[in-house]
C-alpha cells in the first residue's frame, strides 16, 4: 500500500495512510488497513532504520540487480545514497538505501516495486539449500531485532513455513489506483474494487495457490441452512453479545439487535463503533477472552456468514461484539433467513 494512499483514519477523517502510524502506532495502522481492505491483519513485524540493516547483515547481504545508478543527497536529513548499477550483494546499509530511494520518475510506486523485488530476493536467498539449515538460528536472532506481536515460537514456525513454500505460491500486489491532487495535497487514490478482486481470488496467469491458502480463501464461514440444526447452534451461544454500528446508518445498531434477539441471541449492549468506515461486518472479542466467549464469536461468524479471518481480539470490548459494516443489508438478510429456519 503506497504511503500516500488516501484513507479514512478513525476520528481524523481523510489522511495519508502513512499518518496512521504517526498518530496511533501499530494498532491504529492495523485498524486502518483492516477497514480499508476488509481483511484481517493477523500479526505485524515492525523494523526501523537501525534494525533493517542488521537483519540484512545477519543473512550475509542480499543479491540485487540494480537497474540504474541511484544517487540522492539529503543534507538536512543526513541521507546520502550512492548505489552503482548492476548485479551486486547489498549489505545492510546499502539495502536500506535501495528500499528507501524514490527519486526517479516513478516516485513512491517505483519504490514499492523495488521493495517487493528486494523481499523476493531475500526469500530466494533463504530458500537456497545452504541457508535452510540456518533458518531456526536466523529466525531466533531476527525476532530479537524486531517488534512484533508474534511469540518467538510463532515467528519460527511462520519463517519455516515461508521458506518451504514454492515461490510461485507467493504473490505480490501494489494497491491499484492513480495519483491525484485533492485540496492541494498529493494522494494515491486506491481502487478498492480492483484490489478486492486481487485479494479474494487468484490473479489471471498466476496459477493456483497452495491447498491450505486456497481453503482459507474460500472458507467464508457460510452455513448450509438446509442441513444445519439452526436452533441448536443458536442455543449454543451462552454469553451475551454487543452490537456496534460501524456503517453510520441511523438506527442500524438497534435494527441489528432486534433481529438477533428475534432468533434468541441475548444482546447486552448497542452503540456506535469508534468510526463509521467499516467496509465489512467484523467480530471483536476481548483480548483476554474465555473459551465460551471465543466459541460465541466463532458461532456468530458462522451464523452471520462473517469470514472467520475477520474475528479479532482487542482490548476495546468486553463481550463478543458484532461491528456492523457497509455490508449490513446482506447480514440482515441472513438474519431473516435464520429466523425463518428457526420457526
Amino acid at each position: 500500500i503506497p504511503r500516500d494512499t488516501r484513507v479514512q483514519l478513525p476520528k481524523r477523517g481523510w489522511e495519508k495512510i502513512a499518518h496512521a502510524y504517526a498518530y496511533g502506532g501499530v494498532e491504529l495502522l492495523r485498524e486502518t488497513v483492516v477497514n480499508y481492505l476488509g481483511m484481517p491483519i493477523n500479526y505485524y513485524v515492525l523494523v526501523n532504520y537501525d534494525t533493517f540493516p542488521s537483519i540484512v547483515d545477519l543473512i550475509g547481504g542480499v543479491e540485487v540487480d540494480v537497474p540504474k545508478r541511484m544517487v540522492y543527497n539529503d543534507y538536512s536529513g543526513k541521507l546520502f545514497i550512492n548505489i552503482q548499477k548492476g548485479l551486486q550483494v547489498l549489505d545492510g546499509k546499502n539495502a536500506l538505501h535501495y528500499v528507501r530511494f524514490r527519486h526517479d520518475a516513478l516516485g513512491d510506486i517505483g519504490r514499492v516495486k523495488r521493495q517487493q523485488d528486494f523481499i523476493k530476493a531475500v526469500l530466494a536467498k533463504l530458500q537456497s539449500p545452504y541457508m535452510i539449515p540456518k533458518i531456526p538460528d536466523l529466525a531466533n536472532k531476527a525476532i530479537e531485532l524486531v517488534n512484533s506481536d508474534m511469540t518467538p515460537a510463532q515467528g519460527l514456525q511462520l519463517a519455516s513455513y515461508l521458506v518451504s513454500m514454492p515461490s510461485e505460491n507467493i504473490h505480490f500486489f501494489t494497491m491499484p489506483g492513480k495519483a491525484a491532487y485533492i485540496s492541494n495535497i498529493s494522494y494515491w487514490v486506491g481502487d478498492i474494487t480492483a484490489a478486492s478482486a486481487l485479494l479474494t481470488g487468484v490473479p489471471e496467469g498466476h496459477g493456483t495457490v497452495s491447498g491450505d491458502v486456497a481453503k482459507e480463501e474460500t472458507d467464508t464461514g457460510t452455513l448450509d441452512l438446509s442441513t444445519t440444526d439452526v436452533p441448536a447452534l443458536i442455543s449454543s451461544i451462552n454469553t451475551p453479545v454487543a452490537v456496534l454500528n460501524g456503517a453510520g446508518v441511523s438506527g442500524l445498531g438497534k435494527t441489528m439487535a432486534t433481529a438477533l434477539q428475534k432468533i434468541g441471541i441475548d444482546v447486552t449492549h448497542v452503540g456506535n463503533a469508534r468510526h463509521f468506515d467499516y467496509r465489512t461486518t467484523t467480530i471483536h472479542l476481548p483480548e483476554q477472552t474465555t473459551d465460551p466467549v471465543a466459541e460465541t464469536g466463532k458461532t456468530l461468524a458462522e451464523l452471520l456468514s462473517v469470514n472467520p479471518r475477520l474475528i479479532s481480539r482487542t482490548s476495546n470490548v468486553s463481550h463478543a461484539t458484532i461491528i456492523i459494516g457497509k455490508d449490513h443489508a446482506l447480514v440482515l438478510k441472513r438474519l431473516e433467513e435464520l429466523a425463518e429456519k428457526k420457526q
